[in-house]
């Protein structure tokens, strides 16, 4: 199952490491974080297995939230509904990619008319499927592929993309725990050209390494490098790879406790 969350076991090694990261954290009064299994090993999956690193980690990730208290979500999952379903933007495909990491999709849609703080909803909206897609062990060991179909950027956007913006959006990238982050670009025309050009100096070398680009008419590359039944239709993949905002939205609600919960953790 895709949204599989619990895992059977650990090895007697990850048992231990789990458990020293824990008592670091519960020591650390700068901390105010849960320490249950799956907020732990998705540090200790993005460090392989290093507790040390795994600690600093979490430091890292939380001193972002604190600079940037903006850039996650800080609302109950029902308040993003109309987002979601406004804009139909952002999806995970029921399929893995060929090397066994969840797809995601994120389409530029432009919804500044319908929502005057649509730039800061999709900062939000975005932190949300992260944080739980991070639930998954699948995830937590395997990583995520993302497909940014910028093919719908509008002016609107360009006006929003701004250096302090982008330096943000990339500090934020290097603290997101994900083991592998894979991203795929479609673009097509002057102003998708544009949108990329704008994002990548402000990508660190390791993450501009992973990152690939793509012309939206000749996908071929785009088929062969993520598998043809995990893409969705549209992108060249079977017929029946249909795009449905109810399978990320639901995976929301299943887990809407626990992502709440989420967005008290702090430090001070």
């Amino acid at each position: 199952m895709l949204f599989l969350t619990s895992r059977l076991d650990h090895t007697d090694e990850e048992v231990f490491k789990i458990k020293q990261l824990r008592q670091l954290v519960e020591k650390c009064d700068e901390l105010c974080v849960g320490t249950d299994d799956t907020m732990l090993t998705k540090f200790l999956h993005y460090t392989r297995w290093d507790t040390i690193k795994a600690y600093q980690a979490i430091h890292a990730y939380y001193e972002f939230k604190r600079r940037h208290p903006t850039w996650l979500a800080r609302h109950s999952i029902e308040h993003y509904r109309p987002l979601f379903y406004g804009t139909h933007c952002r999806f995970v495909m029921p399929h893995v990619d060929r090397d066994g990491r969840v797809l995601v999709i994120f389409k530029t849609v432009d919804g500044f008319q319908r929502f005057p703080d649509y730039l800061q909803s999709l900062v939000e909206m975005d932190d949300l499927i992260f944080e739980s897609l991070l639930l998954l062990p699948r995830v937590q060991e395997k990583g995520i592929t993302v497909i940014c179909d910028l093919q719908g950027t509008t002016r609107n956007f360009l006006r929003q993309f701004s250096p302090a913006f982008m330096k943000v959006v990339n500090e934020k990238n290097g603290v997101l725990p994900f083991s592998q982050r894979i991203v795929h670009i479609i673009q097509r025309g002057f102003l998708m050209h544009v949108t990329s050009t704008l994002f990548m100096p402000f990508m660190n070398k390791e993450f501009k390494e992973r990152i690939f680009t793509h012309d939206g008419r000749h996908l071929s590359k785009l088929r062969e490098m993520v598998g043809y039944e995990s893409l969705p239709a549209e992108y060249g993949g079977p017929a029946s790879n249909v795009l449905d905002t109810d399978l990320i939205f639901n995976h929301l609600l299943q887990n809407a406790d626990y992502l709440e919960k989420l967005q008290k953790y702090e430090k001070l």
